[in-house]
């Protein structure tokens, strides 16, 4: 892919094993699905991170998945977009098989049974087939309390950012997921990953 050089690609190595092993720990408990009455921090996008070496071959292999642009960075969060997220979310949590074998490069988006990596581009390609901008959807790198490399997909929203998560049914707040986050692809960019922190 164009848009991503070789330098990038050898720097993606360095954090290639981020999403091994999180699909086998147990579900988090799911907070209220009723749409949130407070609003949740919004990231603030900070220094660039190497390319993890997953995504490269991701859009390798999907290229349609990695073009620039692509509507509003971000949604209005209505009970109608809130539904839509939290449905994906369960839906697609509940119709792949963890398997805790399969290798971190292979991202796919047809996998009946997979990792995390799996559910995250499964998760973000069925809310853009609903209608939800593709710019207001970011990959996420994040390490759990468990010291695991996790991948997860974050929705940025009028009302701040969430995140859809393998680990748990429910829609959390970016910033109360308790994981330590490494980089995120960029609202102005998918194919570039950043660092984020919290938009006081």
């Amino acid at each position: 892919m164009a848009t991503l050089s070789r330098s990038a690609i050898f720097a993606g190595l360095a954090i290639a094993m981020i999403s091994s092993g999180a699909n086998a720990l147990p579900r988090l408990p799911a907070p209220n699905a009723s749409l949130p009455i407070q609003q949740a921090a919004k990231m603030q996008e900070t220094n660039v991170q190497p390319t993890p070496i997953g995504y490269v071959m991701f859009c390798m292999n999907y290229s349609g998945q990695c073009r620039t642009g692509g509507g509003a960075k971000r949604i209005a969060l209505t009970d109608k977009t809130w539904n839509i997220i939290s449905s994906v979310n369960r839906r697609v949590n509940d119709r792949i098989a963890p398997d805790a074998q399969k290798g971190t490069f292979d991202w796919s988006l047809t996998a009946k049974s997979g990792n995390c990596n799996d559910y995250a581009v499964q998760k973000r390609q069925e809310l853009i087939r609903r209608g939800i901008s593709p710019a207001a959807l970011s990959l996420s790198a994040v390490v759990t309390s468990g010291g695991i490399g996790h991948l997860i997909l974050t929705v940025r929203t009028d009302r701040g950012d969430f995140v859809l998560d393998n680990l748990r049914d429910g829609i959390v707040a970016w910033n109360r997921t308790g994981y330590r986050w490494v980089s995120v692809q960029s609202s102005n960019n998918p194919n570039e990953w950043v660092k984020v922190v919290s938009q006081s």
